[in-house]
């Protein structure tokens, strides 16, 4: 009887067979035949129909080949089997031996569509689980709106559905259109997966404070910076602002626990200590970004960790039904100023001068206001009869419209054995300042396979080059201010007769043109080359064993050069000046990592140990030349200038670390984690070279307790308490040494001779910095995770800071590096997601970030012997009891007045239009050592970040807002006030405008233009700089639906705005966020307006 059969090659015929082998290599011992099949299935793409009868009889398998052909391999898989085969295009038909069917015979049917949509229990679609046809390869992942679909050559079956936290589940279909999957939470699994130090874990085993970006938030929205994805959304973790192409933001966690040593966090990226620029890496590469913030949650990094920890994970592999998954990201966007100064125009300016006049007893007659001019002022002032201004905006000239580009292509695979990720990155910026420019381009390639069952080998290679070529008014792109500009006078003259630029467009000598302060040749270029290889035994003999060698190479290599010709005002006194400059670092980093875990019923055991080291070597050069014969080879003739100096240097300096870390559950209720580390590090002292950091933490899971079971609205209600120490080794390689220095002696005129001399002392009794602290939290979920959280509160103190002593001068020096101090740092941070409204079609969901932080100085020098009782240091800004942003001050009461100098009320050597302080001790004048008080604080006195996203259907719109409240700033002090400006006899120097104090003008804000007295030069006007920020603002449509139909998996287009808008009601200047007031040295904070189109295919 002939045998008419529906062949299951569900999507064989319409999909091509690329990304899988023609060739078979397996390897079994006594496996079932069908077991054998679905391997094979896997590797070659072809797929197996029989009766389910026909296999009753089929023997156990022994099979070795390799590389072997289909057919050699169906031959001896059914060597000595009651069956036979048949092959029809992708199609292998078993059948029963002797019954050998013509392929004319059978028909294949049409190959079947199965789509259907996943959700969770509230409806809410589910991106990214795997959908899979049971007993096959075949499988995809949902899209954004959890929508799938899947080719099968059966009107039945059955789909094997996951997703990470829920409970997998098999559901049949019987010929169905469409589906609707609902996939329930599972409460063993409720709680994520973390990425902790050295592995990860599961969060409901976390003792300590670690927060996670949310990277879900920022998919497909426009990101130039990893760091964007982070701020305002982890709380306790404070990111700067940026004003510059290529700028890396500041970044410190919990405040400052230090004085001396550097303050920024450790960062780990694909478990190695990372040593470049968060700049480098893609934020399109980074699959998660945690942090660690207290002792027990960093204290596996032992003396790395004092400032806390961010863990950066990279992408992995992952393909589509075992072909390359391509994604290609691609935003460009427009860039300009958040806020500008304004500039004074010729009549502002001319206003001015007059004032200044006055205020110096000077005549000031506005009819003949050309003789107080400068003469190429005056000129230009006389060339028109109107006295039109011959530089309207001078800042325009300097300026440009900022552009930027962000380019990102990726290619990534997973089979059952290996997986790679490969991903090329360009980024070009332009600045608002003309020639400041940032090109970056970066390539990482991530490949990982098992090579047996019990060895993995992975390598992760990645480059970037970071490259500054643009030369602007303030030197080489990626540094200095932006002064010049606005000091123009509205009559100066860019060019004289010839063509050529001025160097003095106003004639006083006190204003160099901009363009004689650009360097004719700049380049700035910085390589990071690193490469990690690991390699992972399992094993075989011991389940839960495995070793893991990570061996980290980094090399950065730096290379900087500027010439200034003799028509620049630092090559003209010189004929030509040009320096270049060269570093590369080599860091080598060794870890080797035994870990153990263990399930005996309901205990649970997690068991860590590391050896680690590390080698760091620097080795850098210089050479400079001037005076040059002929300076046209500039940079590249250094050798041909009268003057030459070389200079090279070295570093190298070495570390050690020894871990051990256990964790132990029980019932998955109840965790404990106790961590010990022991570092050594070459730099300190013979007699404190090793340092001993641990910490111990609990975790206790309330909901999970029998009591807890009838409160229904609670899903998971958590408690952690830690406490633990952390150190910091951020000291120089030889910063316990005393170092020689050499100088040179010349006599006779010609003849000179070289000298050496110690120039600091050492101290061989140097300790390591260490913070002990303790964490208490509190996690949450309740409403079916409608709202959901944790609060955090810590208490830290650094000990033994690393800090200079001042010491006799007599002894040939001024101060000597010791371990003096305190510094505490308490506070609270409390995050908070909600889903506010969720329908079929809509979702509205919030995150809310608070962080709020106490910081003091416990002590400084210590007590003074004879009062028993610690001085503050007023000279070092340091006060016993305060935090370390304190502000010290005159009290600014009000402006004196015209009035008060005629009644005799005014202050002695006081003047009207002079601030008028606080007389504390009434004593009739003002002191420093008498009169100044505490004003308040700097730093801010808490933080949030409030985003809320919308979604609608396709659409999804985020709105990010950020605020910082409290902390004081000024618009600098001393000669460089812009109300007081050093150019006592010349005020022909142009100015941003403020508000200041004339006889006309007496409610003003800032003083007169100048000081007739030393006593009247004193005190400062401090402002709030609370404000709350629009940061970002981003519209993204998903257009997957309408992509899939010309073979394009995911596809949507962005467009975003960032630094939209700042509201501070009290702040004068530019971002109150950088401290930017009013100084003509203030470069604005950069506004971004992007759109970004993505594809995955």
């Amino acid at each position: 009887m002939k045998l008419a059969v529906v062949l299951m090659i569900a999507g064989a015929m319409q999909v091509s067979a690329t990304g899988f082998s023609q060739n078979v290599t397996l390897t079994e011992r006594n496996a079932p035949l069908e077991a054998v099949f679905q391997k094979i299935e896997q590797q070659t793409g072809f797929y197996f129909w029989y009766e389910s009868k026909t296999l009753q009889g089929a023997k156990k398998v022994n099979l070795d080949v390799h590389r072997a052909s289909i057919r050699d391999a169906l031959n001896r898989c059914l060597a000595g089997q009651p069956f036979s085969y048949t092959i029809i295009d992708k199609t292998i038909i078993i059948n029963d031996a002797g019954k050998q069917e013509r392929g004319d015979q059978y028909v294949a049917p049409p190959v079947l569509n199965i789509s259907g949509v996943v959700v969770d229990e509230s409806g809410s679609p589910l991106e990214g689980a795997a959908v899979g046809l049971k007993g096959t390869a075949r499988g995809t992942n949902t899209d954004k709106t959890g929508h799938f679909s899947l080719q099968a050559s059966s009107a039945s079956g059955i789909l094997v559905v996951s997703y990470l936290g829920m409970v997998t589940r098999e559901v049949p279909f019987t010929g169905e259109k469409e589906l609707r999957i609902v996939l329930a939470r599972n409460v063993m699994e409720k709680q994520e997966i973390v990425v902790v130090g050295y592995g990860t874990q599961k969060k409901q085993a976390i003792t300590g404070s670690v927060a996670s970006a949310n990277l879900k938030l920022y998919q497909n929205v426009p990101v130039n910076n990893i760091l964007e994805t982070a701020k305002g959304i982890v709380p306790g973790l404070n990111i700067g602002g940026i004003s510059k192409a290529g700028e890396v933001a500041s970044i410190s966690v919990r405040g400052e626990n230090t004085m001396r040593s550097g303050t920024a966090p450790l960062i780990v990226v694909d478990g190695a200590i990372f040593r470049g620029s968060l700049n480098d890496i893609p934020p399109t590469d980074v699959e998660s970004f945690t942090v660690l913030k207290d002792a027990s949650a960093a204290a596996v990094y032992g003396s790395r960790s004092a400032n806390g920890v961010i863990l950066i994970e990279t992408k992995r592999g992952a393909g589509i039904n075992g072909k390359p998954k391509f994604n290609m990201n691609v935003g460009y966007g427009a860039v300009n100023e958040q806020q500008r100064l304004r500039v004074y125009d010729e009549k502002g300016y001319l206003q001015r001068v007059l004032d200044y006049r006055d205020a110096n007893g000077l005549t000031a007659d506005p009819n003949n206001i050309a003789a107080y001019l400068q003469p190429i002022e005056a000129t230009n002032y006389n060339a028109t009869p109107d006295h039109q201004a011959t530089l309207k905006d001078p800042y325009n000239l300097f300026r440009q419209t900022g552009q930027s580009l962000n380019a990102t292509a990726s290619v990534s695979n997973k089979t059952d054995k290996t997986e790679y990720y490969i991903s090329g990155n360009v980024i070009k910026q332009k600045g608002v300042i003309k020639n400041d420019l940032y090109n970056h381009y970066s390539l990482r390639v991530k490949l990982s396979s098992d090579l047996t069952n019990w060895f993995r080998l992975g390598v992760n290679a990645y480059y970037s080059l970071k490259d500054y070529p643009g030369a602007t008014i303030y030197g080489v792109s990626g540094g200095g201010s932006a002064s010049s500009p606005y000091q123009f006078s509205p009559y100066a003259s860019l060019t004289g007769p010839d063509g050529k630029y001025l160097q003095f467009p106003q004639t006083t000598t006190s204003f160099n043109s901009p363009y004689w302060q650009i360097p004719d040749q700049v380049y700035n270029r910085q390589n990071n080359l690193n490469g990690i290889v690991t390699a992972t035994v399992k094993v075989p003999w011991v389940e839960g064993l495995s070793y893991n060698l990570t061996t980290s190479i980094t090399q950065n290599w730096n290379e900087r050069g500027s010439f200034y010709g003799p028509r620049t005002v630092t090559g003209l006194p010189k004929n030509g000046s040009g320096d270049v400059y060269y570093d590369r670092n080599t860091y080598v980093l060794i870890d080797q990592l035994v870990k153990y875990n263990k399930t005996i019923g309901d205990h649970s055991f997690d068991a860590t140990l590391l050896y680690s080291t590390e080698d760091y070597k620097l080795f850098s050069q210089s050479s400079h030349g001037e005076n040059f014969a002929d300076p046209t080879l500039g940079i590249y003739g250094l050798s041909t200038g009268q003057t030459q100096t070389v200079n090279t240097g070295g570093t190298k300096s070495a570390a050690v670390g020894e871990m051990a870390r256990l964790t132990y559950s029980f019932k998955n209720k109840y965790s404990l984690t106790g961590t010990v580390r022991r570092d050594g590090y070459s730099a300190f002292s013979e007699n404190h070279k090793y340092g001993v950091f641990s910490s111990a933490g609990a975790n206790w899971q309330l909901s999970q307790e029998r009591f807890m079971q009838h409160t229904t609205f609670i899903d998971n209600l958590a408690v952690r308490a830690s406490y633990g120490t952390n150190g910091n080794q951020s000291i120089s390689p030889y910063g316990t040494l005393a170092r020689m220095g050499n100088s040179f002696y010349f006599y006779n005129g010609t003849s000179f001779v070289t000298t050496s001399f110690v120039n600091n002392l050492g101290n061989s009794d140097l300790k390591w910095e260490y913070t002990q602290g303790m964490n208490l939290g509190i996690d949450f979920a309740v409403l079916g995770n409608r709202i959901s959280g944790a609060i955090d509160w810590y208490d830290k103190t650094t000990r033994n800071l690393i800090f200079p002593l001042s010491i006799p001068s007599t002894s040939g020096f001024t101060t000597i590096s010791t371990n003096l101090g305190k510094i505490g740092n308490k506070g609270i941070e409390i995050n908070l997601n909600t889903v506010n409204v969720k329908s079929k079609t809509f979702t509205w969901s919030s995150n809310i970030a608070f962080a709020r932080n106490w910081n003091k100085l416990i002590t400084a020098y210590g007590p003074d012997p004879k009062t028993g009782v610690e001085p503050d240091r007023p000279s070092d800004n340091l006060f016993i009891g305060k935090t370390l942003g304190t502000i010290y001050d005159y009290r600014v009461t009000g402006m004196w007045q015209q009035a008060d100098k005629d009644n005799g009320g005014i202050m002695t050597g006081m003047v009207p239009g002079t601030y008028m302080l606080l007389d504390v001790n009434n004593d009739g004048k003002i002191t420093s050592d008498k009169d100044r008080v505490f004003l308040g604080d700097t730093k801010p006195a808490f933080t949030w970040g409030f985003t809320n996203t919308f979604r609608y259907k396709d659409l999804s719109l985020m709105v990010y807002v950020y605020s910082m409240w409290g902390g004081g700033g000024h618009f600098l002090s001393g000669s460089n006030t812009p109300y007081n400006d050093g150019y006592a006899n010349n005020p022909s120097i142009n100015h941003i405008v403020y508000d200041y104090w004339t006889p006309a003008n007496s409610s003003a804000v800032f003083p007169r233009l100048n000081y007739p007295t030393a006593a009247a030069y004193k005190g400062v006007k401090y402002f709030d700089r609370s404000f709350i920020k629009v940061q970002k603002i981003a519209l993204t449509y998903n257009l997957s639906t309408l992509a899939k139909r010309y073979g394009i998996n995911d596809m949507s287009c962005s467009l975003s705005a960032d630094n939209l808008f700042t509201y501070a009601p009290h702040w004068i200047g530019l971002d109150p966020e950088t401290n930017s007031g009013l100084t003509d040295g203030s470069i604005p904070t950069l506004r971004t307006i992007m759109a970004v189109f993505t594809f995955n295919f």
